[in-house]
């Protein structure tokens, strides 16, 4: 399945690498910062001297950050993984730092790697400027088995990975790793579980593992989703009306199965993982409202869900992620992978039965009406926002048309697009504004304002980085008339539309007409950065090629 629309796709992919203590994270690392097919990454450690680069050493670009003769970015966690990975792309937009493709986190042995995917989905950055790639894990061969009786964490950290990495085999007899291999392929069905001495596993058996393949710039849905993996063997998932297959050969519940008492030194026994199927096309705010309140109630024993959803009217499906109560943006997908139009969402959970899922689920449907009433229901619904004739900018656009502009320095056009952004304003009101207008003494640009009723111009409070930008521009003794003037003749710039056109293009941000662009206010994406990176992105310095 190919989608044009996504090919030009500039999100940069996070893999998190976790696993519990002393089971051959560095080791993996180390290997993987080796491999050739691993160029174009950077990679956040807690320490450089728990792995050793010496041998990989280029450059120090700074106290925090090396460059690798791999090509890679080696960086440590500095405070909150928010902030370093949010200065990370900030020096990347500035060229502080080569162009990345993929971030690989290391996280700490007692780390629940649940938090951390919460707070990468949460942040309104990281929604659009990175997505989640995969989760890896790794479990010790010796120790796993063991680790897993005593520690939810590490139940939790193989629960809900992409990729399992059993290490040490060389250690362990064929045996034990059958058995340990088996006890995750239950834990976790739709993780790939491979094996490792010293930590060797290539990098496309770990990544690659998300919707979107910037490798072959395509959708894969089937790889993501893995639903077979959910559905035991010789059912096709077909069932009741609503298409849920009760066929299982065994009982998911075992948290509350009263015929086998739960081994409280069994972890993973509070584990389930199932696959639901809905035959019918679903109102999108119906399933919306439930979605939202199903991760609002049991978000704490949600662990993961990814799923395929059909809604009425739309030829194309959704794809949706939680994790927990946090809610990725649902995607509209080009087509459906396969002929089979039913919705299918795969749970991990924990304490939480596959039949107390299906409860809530039904209720929705019941509350529906019949199926064929469907087509009137979704007209009488509330409109789809897609809709809307006017377009909004995500942030992960708006830094990556800063890191656009930062090509064209000083530029009139370029600099009314960042007061434009800085400010929230419409763009043709920037392009008219005048220095009588502005005050930067106190920081205000007294905008004209004709639409209102006393005709009085509305006061905006300039930023410290719009302040900044114009304190530059005044300084520089071209202070006519117009802020931003024209290269020739009098009058204000009149090559914005088309440097918009050129920018938008080039950070891979479509459908971005100027006419209907909504006032998008960027100031704070700035703020608290390094005054270097900020100068470079308002075009007051000209970017420099990394070391």
């Amino acid at each position: 399945m190919h989608d044009d629309n996504l090919d030009t796709d500039p999100a940069i992919a996070i893999s998190v690498i976790t696993g519990f203590l002393g089971s051959g994270k560095t080791t993996l690392l180390n290997y993987l910062l080796q491999h050739p097919d691993i160029e174009e990454t950077a990679v956040l450690v807690n320490e450089f001297g728990e792995i050793g680069l010496d041998h990989l050493l280029v450059a120090e670009l700074d106290d925090e950050v090396l460059l690798l003769s791999s090509g890679c970015i080696c960086c440590t966690v500095q405070g909150e993984l928010v902030d370093s990975l949010k200065g990370l792309y900030m020096k990347r937009l500035a060229g502080q730092l080569p162009p990345f493709k993929r971030v690989i986190i290391e996280t700490t042995g007692l780390a629940d790697p649940i938090p951390i995917i919460t707070c990468l989905m949460k942040d309104p950055l990281f929604k659009h400027a990175y997505r989640l790639e995969s989760l890896v894990t790794t479990v010790d061969a010796v120790y796993g088995d063991g680790q897993l009786d005593q520690h939810p964490e590490a139940v939790r950290q193989a629960a809900v990975s992409d990729r399992m990495v059993i290490t040490k085999t060389d250690l362990a007899d064929g045996e034990g790793i059958a058995a340990l291999e088996r006890r995750l392929a239950e834990l976790n069905p739709g993780a790939r579980i491979t094996a490792a001495v010293n930590g060797e596993v290539p990098p496309n058996a770990l990544f690659d593992v998300a919707l979107y393949d910037p490798k072959t710039k395509t959708l894969d849905v089937q790889r993501w989703l893995n639903e077979e993996a959910y559905v035991p063997a010789g059912s096709h998932g077909h069932g009741h009306d609503h298409g849920h297959d009760h066929g299982h050969g065994h009982d998911h519940d075992h948290g509350h199965d009263h015929d086998h008492p739960v081994d409280l030194n069994r972890h993973d026994d509070h584990i389930v993982s199932f696959c639901l199927y809905i035959d019918r096309p679903l109102p999108w705010y119906a399933f919306l409202d439930w979605f939202e309140d199903l991760a609002n109630e049991k978000g704490e024993r949600l662990l993961r869900i990814k799923g395929l959803v059909n809604i009425i009217g739309e030829d194309q499906p959704f794809a949706v992620h939680c994790v927990q109560a946090t809610r990725h943006t649902p995607v509209k997908l080009p087509a459906w992978p396969d002929d089979d139009r039913r919705s299918r969402i795969v749970f991990i959970t924990q304490d939480l039965g596959e039949a107390e899922v299906q409860v809530s689920l039904d209720a929705m449907l019941a509350n529906l009406g019949p199926a064929d009433a469907a087509p009137a229901q979704a007209a009488a619904g509330r409109p789809d926002p897609a809709a809307a004739p006017e377009r909004w900018l995500n942030e992960g656009e708006v830094t990556r048309i800063f890191g656009a502009l930062a090509d064209h320095g000083d530029r009139p056009a370029a600099n009314a697009i960042r007061l434009m952004l800085l400010t929230g304003t419409r763009w043709d009101d920037v392009r008219d504004a005048r220095w009588e207008q502005v005050d930067l003494d106190r920081g205000i640009w007294l905008k004209p304002n004709p639409g209102s009723f006393h005709k009085q111009p509305r006061r905006i409070r300039l930023s410290e980085p719009a302040a900044v930008m114009l304190r530059e521009l005044a300084g520089g003794g071209e202070t006519g008339e117009w802020v931003f003037p024209a290269t020739a003749g009098d009058g204000p710039a009149g090559d914005i539309e088309d440097l918009w056109n050129g920018v938008t293009a080039a950070a891979g941000v479509g459908n971005a007409d100027l006419a209907r662009l909504r006032p998008t206010l960027a100031s704070h994406l700035l703020a608290d950065q390094d005054p270097t990176i900020v100068r470079r992105l308002l075009g007051l310095e000209p970017a420099e090629s990394p070391a």
